[in-house]
């Protein structure tokens, strides 16, 4: 992709299925080199600024530039270095509010992207531009870029620099999600592409936001530098490592050794030894995030494929409020269908698949298998709240009706990796966050060549263009309703959890968890 010249986008890009990630990232990880690099937590002169903080993370970042992969541990990383046009504003419902820019709703087919913020600059020094956000659209439609956002932002046909604070951005039907998907826009130094060509950025960005890179030792840790001429507030704490530990004991360990100043996903049963240390404390938060297992069915050689009464099977033979009793100790929240509690558009009128092995048994047997199948579960490890612990318990709870599941766990790149290219088993374990819209986790999850999606049915697809396309909201509600209806009589997911997200924060920093996730250190300080 050559930035030379920003030309606008003139043509939608046909949603298609991603087939490899970024091939220069690697998927490799380290344990505990660079542990010891920065020490225990430094706090300086000022009382409530940080010289430096030590944070774990379960993977390396798949990318250093943003509108490119989507993945958890790699959004951590570009959100401290480059600044999204327009946020969810965490003190209000998480509506939409101004960042760098406003966004507004001229008719049905047309939205200004007005930048607001004067003397806006990237850390190469060059200022921001509204031609840096058509950069970002041309990255991720450029299929040369493997963008997992050219098929979010398909429905953007048109951009039209309108002055040099304007964008006018056109769709071809009406698209109600305007707001969702240009809140995940965040712009990219085209002067400095320019000058050192995309390849050189991709390894040693510019962006705008709080954090500059300083070092990146791969699969080991990254070193971020707080910059001193942020636009949006004072940064307080002035140097931030992420460590690559894949290994949660081994995160858990760190924090407790005064190591580290916060650690994501404490699994309950390491709340007191946390609260016992001495140098940290619990802080827990009900999460956007939702957890579920994909009964594979856009794969015809996945056993439930064309097979309803097996998957309904697997959700009656799962005891998930046992699993949350009595791994979670409670600290999860039951999912009656593909939304979670926290989700506006949930369909409040599904109940949960009630947990009644002789139902499953009948099942199987219409099904099929009436003595009983084997098949392969792929899951995580670490990334996600006792994932691990979670999958044995869902194995062994199909066990005991005659489906033999072998639990296949992965490190979390080849685990993104296998979903991306339908290389898993017959079902796969995942977690979706930010699950904040019916669209966002609908459309990606339940559309069939969809860049994560284990399931396809072309009615329901029919309706989720349907619904993404219906300007009036009781109307679209409608519709969401009635989607998630047909998801739920399908059994397109084993149905788990809402998450909640447990944190360990140092007793030194002060730092509260979101619902949306976003660990951003600029908002944190000193104690």
């Amino acid at each position: 992709m050559s930035l030379g010249k920003v030309e606008p986008v003139k043509n939608a890009i046909s949603r298609r299925r991603l087939t490899q990630l970024a091939a220069s990232m690697p998927l490799s990880y380290g344990l505990l080199a660079g542990m010891n690099s920065m020490g225990a937590l430094s706090v300086s002169a000022q009382g409530n600024t940080v010289d430096s903080v030590a944070l774990g993370v379960g993977s390396d970042p798949l990318t250093l530039v943003p509108n490119h992969i989507v993945d958890g541990p790699t959004g951590v990383i570009t959100y401290h270095m480059f600044d999204a046009a327009i946020v969810r504003n965490k003190d209000d419902e998480f509506r939409y509010m101004p960042w760098l820019c406003e966004l507004t709703n001229v008719d049905d087919l047309t939205w200004n992207l007005t930048l607001v913020q004067e003397g806006v600059t990237f850390s190469s020094g060059n200022p921001l531009t509204i031609n840096d956000f058509v950069s970002a659209f041309n990255f991720a439609k450029d299929p040369a870029n493997n963008s997992h956002y050219l098929e979010r932002w398909a429905a953007f046909t048109g951009l039209e620099v309108v002055d040099d604070k304007t964008l006018k951005i056109t769709t071809d039907s009406p698209y109600p999600l305007a707001w969702d998907r240009i809140a995940e826009v965040y712009p990219i130094d085209t002067a400095k592409i320019e000058e050192v060509g995309l390849d050189e950025y991709m390894k040693n960005p510019s962006g705008t936001g709080p954090y500059v890179m300083k070092e990146w030792v791969r699969n080991e840790y990254i070193t971020l530098e707080a910059r001193e001429d942020y636009w949006a507030q004072d940064v307080l704490i002035k140097e931030v490592q992420f460590r690559t530990m894949p290994e949660f004991a081994t995160r858990l360990a760190a924090l407790l050794a005064g190591e580290l100043a916060i650690v994501k996903d404490v699994p309950v049963d390491s709340f007191q030894a946390v609260e016992d240390s001495g140098l940290a404390t619990i802080k827990s938060i009900p999460s956007s995030r939702v957890n579920y297992v994909a009964l594979v069915t856009n794969r015809e050689d996945s056993v439930f494929y064309n097979n309803q009464a097996l998957r309904q099977a697997i959700n009656h033979a799962v005891d998930v409020d046992g699993i949350i009793a009595g791994i979670f100790q409670d600290h999860a929240t039951r999912m009656a269908g593909c939304l979670s509690e926290i989700n506006p558009e949930r369909n409040t009128a599904i109940t949960p698949y009630e947990y009644n092995p002789d139902r499953a048994r009948e099942l199987l047997a219409e099904a099929g298998f009436a003595d009983g199948l084997e098949i392969t579960m792929d899951a995580p490890q670490g990334r996600y709240p006792m994932d691990a612990d979670a999958a044995m318990a869902i194995a062994a709870s199909l066990g005991e009706v005659g489906v033999t599941v072998n639990v296949q766990y992965n490190e979390w790149g080849t685990h993104l990796d296998k979903i991306v290219n339908r290389q898993t088993g017959d079902m796969f374990y995942l977690g979706w966050g930010p699950a904040l819209d019916a669209f966002g986790t609908i459309a990606y999850l339940f559309v069939g060549d969809s860049t994560y999606s284990g399931f396809g049915d072309a009615e329901i697809e029919a309706k989720i263009t349907e619904a993404s396309g219906t300007v009036d909201a009781e109307a679209r509600q409608a519709i969401w309703d009635e989607i998630q209806q047909d998801i739920y009589d399908q059994a397109g997911w084993l149905f788990l959890w809402q998450q909640h997200d447990s944190y360990g924060v140092a007793n030194n920093i002060v730092w509260e968890p979101r619902a949306d996730e976003k660990l951003w250190m600029a908002e944190a300080s000193g104690a």
